[in-house]
């Protein structure tokens, strides 16, 4: 009988064991956490953004993001759906294709997975870390934490990124790829809040706004968003700041100065912009930071007068016709320069990762060491936030469980 070992109870090992399983093979589920699925549990604030319905190759990132394609191919956003449904949990859509389980409660999944490996008898190793693997003949040799060792037929390495230590990522996967001869990209942080140097904007904590942002390097628009801004204590965050997180970082790490552009009023035009404040400037008499209050939540006025060097406490009648057109200008292009990027601790996932061109997209299967497979976070592609990671997770866990 075939013993197959999966390293990693995430999405891409729990989905990669149901089909593993099938035929009476014999599956062995190692988790160094004492959960199965801890991260998931967390996703789409507790809701489980389990996947989006405009998957497609633009929403991919990496050295070779074409190999979504091919994977996709091999097991789509459909199958997705037909899975969960078999087992129960049919999706609902929200804004922009996001795709939940009908629940609206991530808790939902791994119940489902934990009943699926009882049904399947799967042999669930809780709180068992893989330290080594040594390849041995046509099969290997699993050593754990606790200096068990474990024969196997196949390997599937499903150990996540190092994205967000709080639910038990680590770089041990990485660590193991690299110990059987694969190149690991080194991983940096994406889909995380960005730091704002510029202290007055810290003014701004815990203020919700709609917002549209885009990202230049030398005046070359490298992303954009729009959406929920959340002003905090170090800079920005909200669903707008992380769609454009990984376009900022990557800019900085590379050495370059990237600029963010806000538009906090993206439904209106700079010329219907400037008329409204036409209108709410015929009081002269009005305090410029007082006048704004119609439109601006409290503390918003005074900063962003101050950022666009007008004194909020002038009156209304002194405005000059520049000073206008800064305040115009702050509120439909508020530019920002971002700090250093913020750490593993908050990012939702990974870039970099194993090199998607030593694995074979049809199987998952390693093109250095048979019977080796790696899917998921590990690999070196990362999807936009919006679901678009799950689904990679699901794909390439079932294309390697099924090879099995």
């Amino acid at each position: 009988m075939k013993r197959i070992a999966i390293i990693g109870a995430g999405a891409s090992g729990l989905i990669a064991a149901c089909y593993a399983s099938r035929d009476g093979r014999q599956v062995i589920l190692f988790e160094k956490q004492k959960k199965i699925g801890r991260k998931i549990s967390i996703t789409g604030n507790g809701r489980c953004n389990i996947s989006n319905r405009n998957i497609s190759t633009g929403h991919y990132h990496g050295h070779n993001s074409r190999f979504v394609d091919a994977v996709f191919s091999c097991f789509s956003l459909q199958d997705t759906i037909t899975f969960f449904e078999e087992r129960g949990v049919p999706f609902v859509e929200e804004d922009e294709g996001k795709l939940y389980p009908a629940s609206l409660q991530a808790s939902t999944i791994p119940k489902v997975f934990q009943y699926e490996l009882k049904k399947r008898n799967v042999d669930l190793q809780l709180h068992r870390r893989i330290e080594r693997i040594e390849p041995e003949g046509a099969g290997f040799k699993l050593f754990t934490a606790g200096a068990e060792e474990h024969r196997v037929d196949s390997v599937i390495l499903a150990a996540g990124s190092c994205a967000y230590p709080p639910v038990g990522a680590s770089n041990s996967g990485y660590d193991l790829a690299r110990s059987l001869g694969h190149r690991v990209y080194e991983p940096w942080p994406v889909i995380l809040p960005i730091t704002i140097p510029l202290k007055s904007l810290h003014q701004l904590q815990g203020i919700k706004w709609d917002a549209a942002i885009r990202v230049e390097v030398n005046g070359k628009e490298m992303g954009r968003s729009r959406g929920e801004l959340l002003f905090t204590a170090y800079g920005i965050s909200g669903p707008v700041s992380l769609n454009v997180s990984r376009s900022v970082n990557s800019a900085v790490i590379a050495g370059k100065s990237p600029g963010i552009i806000i538009d906090l009023y993206p439904s209106m035009s700079g010329d219907e912009l400037a008329r409204r404040l036409e209108r709410l400037w015929i009081d002269g008499g009005k305090k410029t930071g007082f006048s704004l209050l119609g439109i601006m939540k409290d503390r918003m006025p005074e900063v962003l007068c101050g950022i666009a060097g007008v004194d909020p406490e002038k009156r209304v009648a002194s405005l000059s016709t520049t000073d206008k057109k800064k305040i115009a200008g702050i509120m439909k292009n508020l530019v920002l320069e971002p700090g250093k990027p913020r750490g593993f601790q908050e990012a939702v996932a990974a870039a970099g990762g194993v090199d998607v061109n030593e694995i074979d997209p049809a199987t998952m299967e390693s093109k250095l060491v048979r019977n080796l497979y790696i899917t998921g976070e590990l690999l070196d592609i990362d999807g936009d936030s919006g679901g678009y990671n799950l689904q990679f997770a699901w794909s390439t866990g079932a294309v390697a469980g099924k090879a099995q």
